[in-house]
């Protein structure tokens, strides 16, 4: 079979080869893989930035769909022919990978699997973050810190369908328009020197929630513009420097700075998680949450589409479809 493998830690080091093709083993299935999305920390896996190092060689990818071809010992969820979709954190790029049963979800027949490769971590992330972290009320302000990337743009219009008023963030004009195009009902760019002020005038009565993919600078004024019993929800660091703010402010206001990481949400709340799960895929299947794929790549174009994902002026989706 055909694969993007990562040899060692940079993008000069990824090429699509030939090799092997998985076979499934106790407990596992065999997907052949229709589409995955190409995400920010996929990026990072590649390249050795992420916080989890990963052994070399190995294939990136970690949200895919697809459809099972082989069943291991023990499986009984799924059989041959069953389309799914789920978290494979490498592989996935591929057009073949081998999972756990327990990694992955019967894909609703109303959703195409360009889609349901999407309801992986991304819009996961953005829904856990809004729904079970933040507890968005419907007519509540919501700022998204990064709204243009994968993540941001999800929590922009999963925001909108919760019926919250939404102010997006982000660093360019291009980004903000993007932004304004699905969905953000007012846009702020982040390297204006007003920012905390430009959100106050925004929500003078404070900000309720705060959605921050981005660290370091941004933070710290985001949480300044919080009203009394607002809250602050940690999602990552796409500046590369977690932030550091002073735990006078939340003091002060009465407020609640949150921290959502997939793995240990769905370990620690995997009733919620599970819940969250079906709630999201009838949100994008029954077309309330259009997720904005913004570039496509083949499975040829795996190196190409990582360098593109990386890159600052890229937002929205991207997704790699194994034809």
């Amino acid at each position: 079979m055909r694969a993007l493998v990562c040899k060692g830690r940079g993008f000069d080091d990824l090429a699509v080869v030939d090799t092997p093709a998985p076979r499934a083993g106790p407990g596992q299935v065999v997907v052949s893989v229709q589409a995955a999305t190409v995400d920010f920390a996929d990026t990072l896996i590649a390249t050795g930035k992420y916080q989890i190092q990963v052994p070399t060689p190995f294939t990136p990818g970690n949200n895919i769909a697809g459809e099972v071809v082989e069943v291991g010992a023990g499986v009984s969820r799924f059989q041959i022919g069953d389309r799914v979709h789920g978290m494979a954190f490498v592989g996935g790029f591929a057009q073949r990978v081998a999972l756990l049963e327990t990694q992955l979800r019967p894909t609703p027949d109303d959703l195409p699997a360009d889609l349901a490769c999407l309801t992986g971590a991304p819009y996961r992330t953005a829904y856990d973050a809004l729904v079970s972290a933040a507890r968005v009320q419907a007519g509540e302000s919501v700022v998204v810190l990064g709204a243009s990337g994968a993540v941001g743009s999800a929590a922009v219009m999963i925001a909108k369908a919760l019926g919250a008023r939404v102010i997006a963030c982000a660093s360019t004009t291009d980004k903000l328009d993007f932004t304004s195009e699905i969905g953000a009902d007012e846009v702020i760019l982040t390297a204006t020197p007003d920012f905390k002020d430009r959100l106050k005038t925004l929500c003078p009565g404070g900000v309720d929630v705060v959605l921050d993919m981005v660290g370091g600078e941004l933070s710290e004024p985001a949480l300044r513009a919080v009203g009394y019993g607002g809250r602050f929800v940690v999602v990552g660091f796409a500046s590369g420097a977690p932030a550091r703010i002073p735990l006078n402010l939340p003091l002060l206001k009465g407020s609640k700075v949150l921290g959502y990481e997939i793995a240990s949400f769905e370990r620690e709340e995997s009733l919620a998680a599970h819940a969250n799960r079906d709630a999201l895929e009838r949100l994008i299947a029954s077309g309330r949450v259009r997720p904005p794929i913004t570039a496509r790549f083949d499975l040829e174009q795996g190196v190409e589409a990582l360098r593109h994902v990386a890159g600052r002026a890229k937002h929205g989706i991207a997704v790699m479809e194994m034809g």
